[in-house]
């Protein structure tokens, strides 16, 4: 089952092959030039596997990191796979072909497909557009605000109810301020909201209506401010206790409509939906980096900028903005990449959806290729300090030390940990647990990346090589 054992009989047969090469007569220690040599006698067989101690001391290694993970597979429910590798390969697998429900892990395909199929420099755009230029700081017509896909918009009110006041947000109150400096005074129409880059199926058909009121994930679209939730429209500055899903678009353009009032900019129509103008004139803009949804998607496990990003890619590849044309996508990319796709099913970006699956062994795959420093992973949570994973192995040996996507869901039961792992002696480790089963507890996943940290303890490579020769 592990992948060094053929590498070992290999490297076996290369030192029996490198041997005999060797004259059968050495010059012993002690002699003389031009004596005769003495016979030495090899101490260590040809075949031994002390011969190649680097392997041997791997073989080691793997076996005290798979005690060191029994315990905590042996409480973990039955229905869970891990996957473990160092530098692409296998060091620990326990039903690594298996296909789980990966609950956010699912993230980790949208992501990577993102970072496949767009530049490191791209940014999602939100614009205000009119019929044509303002004159006189008056905009004669309606203003139409045209959504871009940023699932970041955030006014004031809203961040202040966020767990970490140092979570990543787009300040749309910057919109405003924009549009202000443009010299605009006065608008003589309406705010119209336009998410047309996008379909307009707010969520994926196949989840529990549940998600809706829990405050899962957002009513999806291509402009969304404050995650689509009512009760910030006249009062953007300041905390609200409303927080039911609105729609998208009208929402948006109500908000930009205080906040200009806020700002001097008298607006003398109402707030509503619609489609810009394709001529229109660009009044002002506000961008995000991609990179900044990638990492508010994989840090704090954002559901709703996961399905916007989705939806994103299905525009990117096919010109459709809708969830299917963005699993597609996702499909395509992994599949063009050779990964282990077996057994997977996707039926959203974010892994809401209770039919998602997948396989530890892709998991470990997608992360190996990005790599330990690579975009993907400076998105991902950091233990006891950022995102989903700020609060849990606080005061442990891989504080700070695991970069990390979570996974949970209570109905069934999910929880999940993957990503890298910086070791005692500085090792990196790849890794995946994903639990399926009532049992699921993320007490599991911590034990499980403690246990990690051990490795690769093992003897030291001096003690295991040859022993030197001796006269016969």
């Amino acid at each position: 089952m592990r992948a060094h054992r053929p590498a070992l009989l290999v490297l076996a047969a290369s030192v029996l092959l490198g041997a005999l090469a060797v004259p059968a007569h050495a010059q012993s220690p002690g002699s003389t030039p031009g004596s005769v040599p003495a016979r030495l006698r090899a101490t260590t067989p040809i075949l031994s596997a002390r011969r190649v101690p680097d392997l041997l001391r791997a073989k080691i290694a793997d076996d005290n990191l798979a005690k060191a993970l029994e315990p905590v597979l042996k409480d973990a429910p039955a229905g869970s796979c891990a996957s473990v590798t160092a530098h692409g390969r296998t060091v620990f697998r326990r039903n690594g072909d298996t296909p789980v429900e990966p609950a956010s892990t699912n993230k980790l395909l949208t992501a990577t497909a993102l970072l496949q199929a767009f530049p490191p420099d791209t940014k999602l755009a939100t614009a205000a557009v009119a019929a044509a230029p303002a004159q006189s700081g008056v905009v004669q017509g309606n203003l139409w605000l045209v959504g871009g896909g940023d699932a970041m918009l955030t006014t004031g009110g809203y961040k202040q109810s966020f767990v970490e006041p140092d979570q990543a947000i787009t300040d749309f109150g910057a919109l405003a301020d924009r549009i202000k400096a443009a010299g605009v005074t006065s608008i003589q129409g309406d705010i119209v909201g336009d998410d047309s880059r996008y379909d307009n199926e707010r969520y994926v058909p196949s989840w529990p209506t549940r998600y809706r009121k829990e405050d899962t994930v957002g009513p999806v679209s291509a402009l969304i401010v404050n995650d689509g939730v009512t009760g910030y429209t006249t009062s953007p500055g300041s905390v609200s206790k409303t927080r039911m899903p609105g729609d998208p678009p009208v929402l948006a353009a109500d908000t930009l409509k205080t906040l200009l009032k806020d700002r001097g900019i008298t607006v003398t129509g109402s707030a509503s939906a619609g489609v810009a103008p394709p001529a229109a004139t660009e009044i002002a803009r506000l961008e995000t980096p991609l990179q900044d949804e990638i990492a508010e998607m994989l840090a704090w496990s954002d559901n709703t900028t996961a399905e916007s990003l989705t939806k994103e890619l299905g525009r990117k590849a096919s010109g459709a903005g809708t969830t299917a044309a963005g699993l597609a996508a996702i499909r395509a990319t992994l599949t063009s990449m050779g990964l282990p796709t077996a057994g997977l099913i996707m039926n959203d970006g974010s892994g809401l959806d209770e039919g998602n699956r997948l396989t530890c062994d892709l998991l470990t795959t997608v992360l190996d290729r990005q790599g330990p420093t690579s975009p993907l992973a400076q998105a991902l949570a950091i233990s006891g300090q950022k995102g989903t994973l700020r609060k849990r192995m606080r005061g442990t040996v891989v504080d700070g030390r695991v970069l990390g996507k979570t996974g949970t869901l209570t109905t069934p039961p999910v929880v999940a940990l993957a990503g890298f792992e910086k070791t005692h002696d500085d090792h990196t480790l790849t890794f995946a647990f994903v639990q399926n089963g009532p049992k699921s507890d993320t007490m599991f996943g911590d034990k499980f990346a403690v246990a990690l940290h051990g490795y690769a303890q093992g003897p030291d490579p001096a003690t295991l090589g040859p022993t030197p020769a001796a006269p016969v």
